[in-house]
C-alpha cells in the first residue's frame, strides 16, 4: 500500500511539474553563443522584463518591457542585433531593436510613420469611432541588416455612401516594413500592405 501511495505521489508530483513548464521563462541564445536574452517574470501579475546576458562575462542588463506579459527575441544571423516583441495584450504590442556591440546592448529608435493607423483606407480615415489596439511585431531578419517588422490595428465606424444611410463596418489594417539597421539608425526601405491597407 506504501508503494502505491509513493507512487502515487510521484505521478502528481511530476505531472505539477509538466503542467507548470509553460510558465517557465524562455531564453533565446545569440547564433554566436556569446549572449542571450532571458526572459524573467516580475510582480504580482507576472510582467515581463527582458534580461541581456553577455554569456562569457556573466555581466546582464534589464530591458523594460513596461508592463508586458510575454516577449519574444530574434536574433540576426551575425549575432549584432536583437529584436525583441513585447505582448501587452492578444493584440496590443510592440517590438524594439537592439545593437550589441562589445558586449554591450544599445536600443537603436525605429523610424517614426509605421503607425497602422496612418494607412487607414481613404474614405474611412475620416469617420472611424474607434480604433482598437494597435501592435507592431518583429518578424523575420532578411538578412544581417535587415528587418521585417508589421503593424497592425483594428477600425469601426459608420460609412455613409451618398445620400443613403450609414453603414456600421469595420476595418483591419496590416502593414509590412523592411527596415535597414545601419550602426545606430534605422531606415525604412520598404513597406507594403495587406489588407486593405
Amino acid at each position: 500500500m506504501r508503494f502505491i501511495a509513493n507512487t502515487l505521489m510521484f505521478l502528481v508530483s511530476v505531472s505539477t511539474a509538466l503542467s507548470l513548464n509553460n510558465n517557465n521563462p524562455e531564453t533565446w541564445h545569440s547564433p554566436n553563443k556569446k549572449y542571450a536574452v532571458k526572459e524573467s517574470f516580475y510582480g504580482e501579475g507576472k510582467r515581463v522584463i527582458a534580461v541581456f546576458v553577455n554569456l562569457s562575462t556573466g555581466r546582464s542588463v534589464v530591458i523594460d518591457g513596461s508592463g508586458a506579459r510575454n516577449s519574444t527575441a530574434l536574433w540576426n544571423p551575425d549575432s549584432h542585433y536583437v529584436a525583441i516583441n513585447f505582448e501587452r495584450s492578444h493584440n496590443w504590442g510592440d517590438a524594439a531593436v537592439y545593437r550589441v556591440e562589445k558586449g554591450r546592448v544599445s536600443e537603436i529608435k525605429l523610424p517614426s510613420g509605421m503607425e497602422a493607423t496612418r494607412f487607414l483606407p481613404s474614405p474611412a480615415k475620416d469617420q472611424i469611432l474607434h480604433v482598437g489596439p494597435q501592435a507592431i511585431r518583429a518578424i523575420r531578419w532578411l538578412d544581417t541588416n535587415r528587418i521585417e517588422l508589421v503593424s497592425e490595428t483594428a477600425g469601426a465606424g459608420l460609412y455613409r455612401q451618398g445620400d443613403g444611410p450609414a453603414d456600421g463596418e469595420s476595418v483591419d489594417v496590416e502593414r509590412h516594413f523592411v527596415v535597414k539597421i545601419s550602426r545606430g539608425s534605422a531606415k525604412i526601405v520598404k513597406s507594403y500592405g495587406k489588407n486593405g491597407a
